[in-house]
C-alpha cells in the first residue's frame, strides 16, 4: 500500500503580511524610524484585504517591531528587552515547552548568571537586590501572589544588573513562563516565604563578596528548591506551560 501524505496547511494571509514586513525590517530595508505605508497602500501592495493587513500589523506590534507614531502612522522601532522576552515566551509556550524543559534551562542559566553577577554587579544593582529582598519582610506569608511577584522580581533584578541584553531577554522570558504557575506551588509548599528569603540572602551575600562559586551554589539550591515545590504541589512537569 502506498504512503499517503496529509494535505499541506495553508499559511494565513495575515501571517504572510507580518512575515513580509518583518523580513524587510530584519534585512535593514526598513530601518528604525521609517514610516510604513498606510493600511490602504499595504492592501494594494500586498493584494490583500484590510483585515489581513490589520491582523498582520497587530502581530508586529506585539513583537515590538512597529508602533503608532504621529497621526497614527506606523513607525518601525527596535523592540526593547521586555518585548523580546514576551515574544520568546509566547513562542515557546505555543511550541509546547514543558515545565521540566524550563526548569532544566533555569538550572543551567541562572547559576551561570549568578557567577557573572558576582563579578559584574555594581553598587546600584546590589542596592536594587537588597530593596527587592527587603520587601519580603512586609509580605504576609499567606499572600502567595505577593510572594510570587517578589520572587520573580528578584530574578529580574539580578538579570538587569548583568549588562547583557541577550542574557537578560533569555532570563526574562523564563521568568514569564514560570511565574504564572508559582502561586500554586507556593500555596502548597511549607515555609515557602522563609525558604525564599534565606536563599536570596545567601545569594546577595555571595555577590557582595564577589564569590562566584558560592553565588552559583546558592542559586542552584534556590532553583532546585523551587522545582521540589512543583513536585510537592503535584504539578505535572511534563505538562505544557499555558
Amino acid at each position: 500500500m502506498s504512503h499517503t501524505f496529509k494535505p499541506l496547511q495553508q499559511e494565513p494571509v495575515y501571517l504572510k503580511v507580518a512575515n513580509a514586513i518583518e523580513g524587510d525590517i530584519l534585512s535593514g530595508a526598513l530601518q528604525e524610524g521609517s514610516l510604513l505605508p498606510t493600511e490602504a497602500a499595504l492592501c494594494e501592495q500586498f493584494g490583500v484585504t484590510r483585515s489581513s493587513v490589520r491582523e498582520g500589523i497587530r502581530l508586529l506590534q506585539q513583537s515590538g517591531l512597529v508602533e503608532r507614531g504621529a497621526a497614527k502612522r506606523l513607525v518601525v522601532k527596535s523592540p526593547d528587552t521586555s518585548e523580546i522576552a514576551a515574544a520568546a515566551s509566547r513562542s515557546l509556550r505555543l511550541g509546547g515547552a514543558t515545565f521540566r524543559e524550563v526548569f532544566e534551562t533555569l538550572g543551567l542559566l541562572y547559576p551561570q548568571a549568578a557567577k557573572l553577577a558576582a563579578m559584574r554587579l555594581d553598587d546600584k544593582a546590589l542596592a536594587d537586590l537588597h530593596a527587592v529582598h527587603g520587601a519580603l519582610k512586609n509580605i504576609d506569608p499567606k499572600s502567595s501572589d505577593e510572594i510570587v511577584g517578589q520572587a520573580v522580581e528578584f530574578f529580574q533584578a539580578l538579570a538587569n544588573g548583568l549588562g547583557n541584553q541577550v542574557l537578560l531577554a533569555m532570563l526574562q522570558s523564563l521568568n514569564l513562563m514560570i511565574g504564572a504557575s508559582l502561586e500554586r506551588v507556593i500555596n502548597e509548599t511549607p515555609n515557602a516565604l522563609r525558604r525564599i528569603e534565606r536563599a536570596q540572602k545567601q545569594i546577595i551575600e555571595a555577590l557582595e563578596e564577589n564569590d562566584e562559586a558560592r553565588a552559583a551554589e546558592w542559586m542552584t539550591k534556590h532553583i532546585e528548591d523551587l522545582m521540589r515545590g512543583f513536585k510537592v504541589a503535584d504539578v505535572d512537569l511534563e505538562a505544557r506551560i499555558l
